[in-house]
């Protein structure tokens, strides 16, 4: 080291110390004194806002004066507010050991702002003695959450352009060495992720548990990249999944119209992740619309033909959760797909949604419905995305319930119909691709699907292969007719039941109709309908007659 080394440090100390004295801390002051900074921060190693502060602390330390926040405030004659723009500098200093050890972590909070600062006495000596900048102890992080507090600080000075991504990456990787022996740190570390997926990884988790569900992935980029090439490069690899992240299901991207809405957050696999940790996610998670309790279903009396009770009791038992697990595990003793699919198959209002609903209900299964419309997205490629995540989804279901889920793809002719041959339209390519990933995601469906459709001509017959039980629905004969008629009305003599069975060739869901007018009727009108008014109610229900024609026609 120069012997004038010393001399070079004090004079700039010195010079600062003149100068800064109700400076406010305005930009400009800071040009005034550039040079003395980068010849402190080659010292130091910090950057210049850093050093700036070391140099006051050192001087007020000599004179012998009390350093706080507030003593610094009148020495700047700054407004307050001014002074919290630099709060991760004060924590970054006490983090490496430049200034000595505190209870306090520096970040300025109102109950901190008469802590006091000093230089560590290692670095005061080494000045004095023309010797470098010693190596010091870091302050011992006592916890996971100073870890992710301290990651994120160093986020926020990248931002600020006080370091570049080499340094923060640089910083990054000390800690997270370091601190192996916490288990989250330990669990992300045998992950093998780059240092660029590491530190994003480390980011949300920070801003998940600070409270925030979602990040903005692009300000989270702008506080690591410092090249905005490599940022662009690095988000499009997100949107297009091909991210490590994205790919080991860590993080999930919350679609966005437009790219720079862009949001991210963390996975149910990686919330399970944390809690295996011990670090728990506070999520205001509001209940899925789509995903149905059992204890929510209301009980009601499933009545088909005998063939059809037959292979419904069948798909039932095989669900009941004892049966179930022993099945699986001789298919796959086996070496046999081990997933349960069925199709459920006829005409319109026979019943096919009902079935799913008390198959979930008796078994004690979530039911996760999947709403089709909403698989056709309005931007090209989308819709691919969509069903790959429902599939993602149901896998973090199933590993929040207790029992298999039911995942339950209702009027599923809109996407497993015959694909379009030749096609090179955008969409038509889009639903073939669609078609491909769910005929790839059938084949390795390790739980319970359930579809149904009224269009089973038009199903593709890759499809049907996929599909283990498939179970037609017909529009009830005359006898179930009646049986749903009494079930419905059972106020009505079983005669009677019979006369509408024999009258009007409804399915279940027709019938259901006719009760809903009956129900609106009583309360409208405070009286309870006739058998002649439910008969008027059958003949609206319908555009065309549908009556059942009784006798012998005309040729």
């Amino acid at each position: 080291m120069e012997k004038n080394t010393k001399l070079k440090v004090l004079d700039c100390i010195g010079k600062i110390y003149e100068v800064s004295k109700e400076c406010k801390l305005e930009k400009s002051f800071f040009s005034n004194i550039d040079n003395e900074l980068s010849c402190l921060s080659q010292y130091f190693r910090t950057t210049k806002s850093q050093s700036f502060f070391i140099s006051l602390v050192f001087a007020f330390n000599y004179k012998g004066d009390t350093v706080n926040l507030n003593y610094l405030i009148k020495y700047f004659d700054c407004n307050p507010m001014k002074i919290l723009e630099y709060n991760d500098d004060f924590s970054f200093l006490h983090s490496v050991g430049i200034f000595g050890d505190q209870k306090s972590r520096y970040r300025m909070k109102l109950a901190g702002a008469n802590v006091q600062f000093a230089i560590n006495e290692k670095i005061s000596e080494a000045i004095l003695q023309n010797e470098p900048l010693p190596e010091i102890d870091k302050i011992k992080i006592t916890d996971v959450f100073e870890l992710l507090e301290k990651l994120h600080c160093i986020g926020e000075q990248r931002e600020a352009g006080d370091i570049s991504t080499r340094e923060l990456f640089k910083q990054a990787r000390e800690l997270i060495s370091i601190n192996l022996h916490f288990p989250l740190i330990n669990k992300i570390d045998l992950l093998e992720l780059s240092i660029e997926d590491t530190y994003l990884f480390l980011y949300l988790i920070w801003k998940t548990i600070s409270g925030s569900v979602s990040t903005d992935i692009g300000r989270a980029l702008v506080g690591i990249f410092d090249n905005a090439a490599k940022r662009v490069n690095y988000m499009q690899k997100y949107i297009s999944g091909e991210n490590p992240l994205i790919k080991r299901d860590l993080i999930e991207i919350i679609e966005a119209r437009f790219l720079n809405d862009t949001k991210i957050k963390l996975t149910e696999y990686s919330d399970n992740l944390l809690k295996d940790c011990e670090v728990n996610v506070f999520k205001n998670k509001k209940k899925q619309e789509n995903i149905i309790s059992p204890n929510d279903i209301l009980f009601r009396e499933l009545i088909f033909n005998e063939s059809e009770m037959e292979q419904l009791f069948l798909l039932r038992d095989l669900l009941n959760d004892a049966k179930f697990k022993e099945t699986q595990k001789q298919l796959s003793d086996k070496n046999l797909a081990k997933g349960v699919t069925a199709l459920l198959h006829g005409a319109a209002g026979t019943g096919k949604t009902e079935v799913v609903k008390q198959i979930a209900k008796e078994t004690g299964r979530e039911l996760m419905k999947v709403d089709i419309s909403q698989s056709k997205s309005m931007w090209f490629g989308g819709s691919e995305k969509i069903i790959k995540r429902i599939f993602t989804d149901y896998k973090s279901l199933a590993k929040r319930c207790d029992r298999t889920p039911i995942l339950f793809f209702n009027e599923a002719d809109a996407i497993i119909s015959k694909r379009q041959e030749g096609g090179n339209s955008s969409v038509s390519q889009t639903e073939n691709t669609i078609q491909n990933i769910l005929l790839e995601e059938f084949k390795n469906f390790e739980g319970v699907l359930i579809a149904t459709t009224n269009l089973a001509n038009n199903l593709d017959s890759a499809f049907e292969r996929r599909f283990l039980f498939k179970i037609q629905f017909y529009k009830p004969e005359i006898s179930i007719r009646a049986r749903i008629w009494k079930s419905k009305l059972p106020f009505l003599a079983l005669q009677d039941c019979n006369l509408l069975a024999e009258k009007f060739d409804f399915s279940g869901g027709q019938i259901d109709n006719v009760l809903r007018k009956k129900e609106i009727h009583e309360i409208i009108h405070g009286e309870k309908v006739t058998l002649t008014k439910i008969n008027a109610f059958c003949s609206e229900e319908t555009l065309v007659n549908n009556r059942v024609k009784i006798g012998f026609c005309k040729s």
